[in-house]
């Protein structure tokens, strides 16, 4: 763990700071929220300065995609032959919708139904608890979720009503988004997406987390940020699946060259398989939005949400929480 914190440490040494999402503690007027903002520099994601401050945070693709694979160091190289070929089949299957399909063969079925019953806002408990009861492992892992760590040292619940007055609505709702969502990211053990699904989905759930609560400051709907932040690495599942199943299958290390060409990819991976599903308005436009530039370049709130939330939960992931508690102002943690 060390070594991943000097590493990250080391990024803040001898770079421009960058202006990414921060935000204050007063909501985004009406206008701010429809205005649109000026195109931000390809590394960097800027905000509608009525609503957010400047802060700090470091790109950390290259030590983030060590950490996920448990491979490297990332060589300083120019592409292999190798990872050319690896590059261009994932090119292959980005303009296949077939292909692509089948890279998350469950999702299509599952997840626009039930994501667009729990985005209505207008559903009660007893409708949600309905939904689950009709699913044994649903009910199992709500009541899981009812007893975990947040509500240690109360009394433990045993059934679904109990499980529901402990959670809550919304926190049913986030509940059951993770339940169904965490089954996508599984996969075989000793492949590439297997040895990453594990530190992948922890990643998803700070991502989830943070971008929920930066939606909310910024006046977007919470549920909505957090759906946007537990799907995103969506992208990163598909693109390391599809590595899985190229010709000759991956290789034990990359160079930065592919680490940098494969970013992108894996942003088009999430847009692809994202906007069919039709969930809301706002997450089929920031996929369409990170199919045009990728998510630095988002000018979107919500885009721009999910751009620090992704930063500020891969730097926790790497070891830099207390360095990246330090450089946030207070109100930015609650």
């Amino acid at each position: 763990m060390a070594n991943w914190i000097r590493r990250v440490g080391a990024m803040f040494g001898g770079r421009p700071a960058v202006p990414v999402l921060a935000v204050r503690g007063k909501p985004a007027s009406p206008r701010a929220r429809t205005a649109p903002v000026s195109a931000p520099a390809a590394d960097d994601c800027l905000t509608d300065s009525s609503i957010f401050s400047e802060s700090v945070l470091p790109d950390a693709p290259l030590p983030l995609f060590e950490w996920l694979l448990g491979v490297g160091p990332t060589f300083d190289a120019p592409l292999l032959p190798a990872e050319t070929r690896l590059l261009a089949q994932l090119d292959s299957v980005l303009g296949a919708d077939a292909s692509r399909a089948e890279l998350l063969p469950r999702a299509p079925a599952v997840i626009p139904q039930l994501m667009n019953s729990l985005r209505d806002e207008s559903q009660s408990a007893q409708a949600l608890a309905a939904r689950v009861a009709k699913d044994p492992h649903l009910v199992a892992e709500v009541i899981r979720l009812a007893n975990g760590t947040l509500t240690r040292g109360r009394e433990p619940v045993s059934d679904l009503p109990q499980a529901i007055a402990r959670l809550g609505t919304q926190g049913l709702r986030r509940a059951i988004a993770k339940v169904v969502l965490k089954p996508i990211f599984d996969a075989q053990p000793d492949s590439l997406s297997g040895r990453a699904a594990p530190r992948l989905w922890l990643h998803s759930e700070a991502k989830a987390a943070e971008c929920m609560r930066l939606a909310g400051a910024a006046g977007l709907d919470p549920f909505e940020g957090y759906l946007a932040g537990l799907m995103h690495n969506i992208g990163w599942t598909a693109a390391l699946r599809a590595l899985d199943r190229a010709n000759g299958g991956a290789q034990p290390q990359f160079s930065r060259a592919f680490v940098q060409a494969f970013e992108p990819k894996r942003e088009m991976f999430f847009a692809l398989l994202v906007m069919p599903w039709q969930l809301t308005a706002s997450l089929t436009a920031l996929a369409v939005e990170l199919l045009d530039g990728g998510l630095a370049s988002a000018t979107s709130l919500l885009g721009q949400a999910l751009c620090e939330a992704d930063r500020s939960a891969s730097l926790s992931m790497l070891g830099a929480g207390d360095l990246l508690e330090s450089m946030h102002p207070a109100p930015l943690r609650s």
